[in-house]
């Protein structure tokens, strides 16, 4: 058998060391987390051929849970690229605005990060969002990072729209679905002497 038959060439650029780029991504539902799976898909593309690409995804409805919050946090504070995809609203919410406090001031500012906002409303940023933006702007300045915003149109196709309403159906009990959960269970019958 050869040699190089167990040895295949390798391209000399799989061998050069990569560059560590860890991502975070905060989204806040099915269709926000899309919009950032495309920013990721790109991102990845372009940078996967340089840099050892790691990403963490978190849904801001699971930070709620304080030791997923604490990780979250743990991830973005040392993160090259913060992504958050959420909703057009007039003001942040307390609990992107309780996330981002907690890990902006731990920022290592001897590196080169960005924190990015993909806003789901009318497909354009606003004066709706100016004080959404401000904050985050500000959070950006306070952890020495570049700030990139970007909206894109909210309206969601009928299949994401039928996904969120089966899903949110799903997780409701409803008085017939819990009286079949808690109906007891008869005496099963095993032979012909029962």
């Amino acid at each position: 058998m050869s040699n190089s038959a167990l040895n295949p060439q390798l391209d000399a650029s799989e061998w050069e060391a990569k560059y560590p780029f860890d991502l975070v991504v905060a989204y806040e539902d099915t269709f926000t987390r899309q919009r950032a799976l495309q920013l990721y898909d790109h991102l990845a593309q372009q940078l996967l051929n340089d840099h050892n690409f790691q990403c963490s995804w978190w849904k801001f409805d699971d930070l709620q849970n304080a030791t997923l919050r604490s990780r979250a946090a743990d991830a973005a504070a040392t993160a090259n690229m913060v992504i958050l995809s959420i909703r057009m609203q007039p003001e942040i919410s307390p609990l992107h605005r309780s996330w981002l406090e907690s890990w902006i001031p731990r920022r290592d500012n001897s590196s080169k990060a960005a924190l990015v906002a993909l806003i789901a409303g009318n497909g354009k940023t606003g004066n709706e969002t100016a004080p959404m933006l401000a904050f985050l702007q500000n959070a950006a300045r306070q952890g020495r990072m570049d700030f990139f915003t970007q909206g894109f149109d909210s309206t969601q196709s009928k299949q994401d729209s039928l996904v969120d309403q089966i899903t949110e159906r799903a997780s409701v009990v409803t008085p017939i679905m819990h009286q079949i959960l808690h109906q007891p269970m008869p005496t099963p019958r095993w032979g012909i002497n029962e």
